[in-house]
């Protein structure tokens, strides 16, 4: 038979519910395609699950063994969580990742996500899985030893089937969570109402990461896209983790960065209409900007040549009414999301109103020189820039009438 027909005779069979038939199928499934670690995964858990305790250790140490010596820490890990969940005694994989760890110094930690092209240059031509084109995965390269397996304990492993979610909007940011097994996709709300799927996570990427560094809701969903094993650390252990070894906290708040972005851009209207690779190109543009409450980000009148997005807080916009003795008239308030700066972006003219924080506020901003540079490769990005500068000027010019 087919290995295609056998996966689909065996994947019917486990749908129905038929164990003892399904683990069967994947026994011979595994006999055609021995290197398919994903038959292997179902063999384990089939075999766990038809009362095979110890058939199912074995299967899932040769697989962890398997992650392990290509360096897919992540994997390794959450197929260990299983192996000590089945049998405490069973250390053998703790101790490999620890031995890996301490031999291959910063890069023995690797995702299955393809490095840029860019970092090509930088892999070791002495490891043959970095050649393969894995990337590292920062979270976990900088422990080893001892801190690793300290690491290791203070997760928590939990499954996902495919289509649950794993938090929604409003949930509270209590974990950070690690993906060790399956995919992810993060999901938003657009200013029309419409879901959209922003952003697809792998192995060895992490998550949750803007309510979890801010301390407060999730503002968007992450279902899984697959069938799914997350390792999840709470808050506590974490902030633990950060006094003992800072340079965790700077990798978590890089992917705060490059996620929160990502998610901005593809809920802001004038980036809708623009293929996901560019907005991926801006978001490398942006740098981010923090300011404090009460505390003026531009000044009405100042020349200025940038562009900024909200990433968190909330921004009062003002003008001068010059007929009525300069008296500060308020044009609104921006939240997360929102943009500004568009007017000095497109024209280099001075600032038409003054922008101040309520709060403390994030802002991404974007240089008119790395603008002009994406959108000469992309011009409709300029035209909808442009669209809306004129909408906004005559927005401000009914709400200056209104005033008089």
């Amino acid at each position: 038979m087919a290995v295609s027909g056998l996966r689909a005779k065996a994947n019917k069979a486990l749908l129905a519910g038929k164990l003892d038939k399904a683990l069967e199928l994947f026994a011979q499934l595994h006999e055609t395609t021995p290197d398919d670690l994903r038959v292997r995964l179902k063999l384990a858990e089939l075999r766990e699950k038809t009362g095979d305790t110890a058939g199912a250790v074995q299967e899932y140490i040769r697989i962890a063994r398997k992650y392990a010596d290509e360096g897919l820490a992540v994997q390794a890990i959450a197929i260990d969580k299983i192996i000590m969940r089945l049998d405490p005694s069973q250390t053998e994989i703790k101790e490999q990742l620890k031995k890996l760890s301490v031999e291959r110094g910063d890069d023995w930690a690797l995702s299955s996500v393809s490095p840029p092209a860019e970092d090509a240059a930088s892999i070791a031509p002495d490891d043959e899985q970095v050649k393969n084109g894995f990337a590292r995965t920062p979270l976990l390269s900088g422990l080893s030893g001892e801190e690793l397996e300290e690491f290791i304990d203070s997760l928590e492993l939990r499954s996902f089937a495919k289509g649950d979610f794993v938090f929604q909007k409003g949930d509270s940011g209590d974990y950070l969570f690690l993906i060790g097994m399956g995919e992810i996709q993060l999901e938003t709300k657009g200013m029309l109402g419409k879901t959209k799927v922003y952003m697809h996570l792998g192995e060895g990427d992490f998550f949750g990461v803007h309510a979890f560094m801010s301390r407060s809701v999730h503002n968007h969903m992450a279902r899984a896209a697959t069938d799914a094993a997350i390792l999840m650390i709470d808050r506590a252990t974490f902030d633990a983790w950060v006094e003992k070894y800072p340079g965790i906290q700077s990798t978590a708040e890089e992917f705060y960065r490059q996620h929160v972005l990502a998610q901005v851009l593809v809920i802001t209207p004038v980036f809708e209409g623009i293929p996901d690779d560019v907005r991926l190109e801006l978001s490398h543009r942006f740098k981010l900007r923090t300011f404090g409450d009460d505390e003026t980000i531009v000044t009405e009148g100042e020349g200025g040549d940038t562009f900024f997005l909200i990433r968190s807080g909330a921004v009062q916009v003002s003008t001068v009414n010059m007929n009525s003795g300069q008296q500060k008239i308020l044009l609104g308030t921006m939240v997360a999301g929102n943009f500004f700066g568009e007017v000095a972006l497109l024209t280099g003219k001075p600032r038409t109103a003054t922008v101040t924080a309520q709060g403390a506020v994030e802002l991404m901003e974007l240089s008119r020189s790395d603008f002009n540079e994406i959108a000469a490769k992309y011009p409709s990005i300029r035209t909808v820039v442009e669209a809306y500068q004129k909408k906004r000027v005559q927005s401000t010019i009914k709400t200056l009438l209104s005033r008089n």
